[in-house]
């Protein structure tokens, strides 16, 4: 089996994809802006609220997308590390993106602790049973797939 993902390769995936996030952002925008009379999004209001609730369904729908059909973000595959998620796989992601976000409003918090643990699993990656994994290197041009056995932990 493969071992867990690193700290800095983690981070360093993360910095690599918000470049991609924020494409997709202004992706995002620029669909929406013809129904705002090209103007720029309020910035309170119920309007202002959908529209941050849009932003961020998009954000989730690339990350679950990306992890459901390779288990890897453009910045995980540069960085050799890939998220290993059980079936059913999107409702996973989705959870997962969910407790990512929730992370990222507790600082990180859980992130943090995640690095404490033997396997370097969060609390949603325990609960939904997945787990982040260093590939090794390709050698030529043949791409490697982590496995995934769960533990006898796991199941309880």
């Amino acid at each position: 089996m493969n071992p867990p993902a690193s700290l800095w390769r983690r981070a360093a995936a993360l910095f690599y994809d918000s470049l991609f996030v924020f494409a997709v952002l202004m992706l995002a925008t620029l669909i929406v802006l013809p129904l705002n009379g090209g103007q720029a999004m309020p910035q309170s209001g119920p309007l202002a609220w959908a529209y941050h609730v849009y932003l961020v369904a998009w954000v989730g729908g690339y990350f679950s997308l990306f992890w459901c059909i390779g288990g890897q973000t453009p910045g995980m595959k540069v960085w050799h590390i890939q998220v290993v998620i059980p079936a059913p796989c999107l409702r996973s992601a989705l959870l997962r993106f969910l407790g990512g976000g929730l992370s990222f409003l507790l600082l990180g918090i859980p992130f943090w602790l995640a690095q404490a643990d033997r396997e370097k699993r969060s609390l949603i990656d325990r609960a939904l049973g997945s787990r982040v994994v260093h590939l090794p290197k390709p050698t030529g041009r043949t791409q490697t797939k982590a496995t995934f056995k769960p533990n006898d932990k796991d199941e309880a």
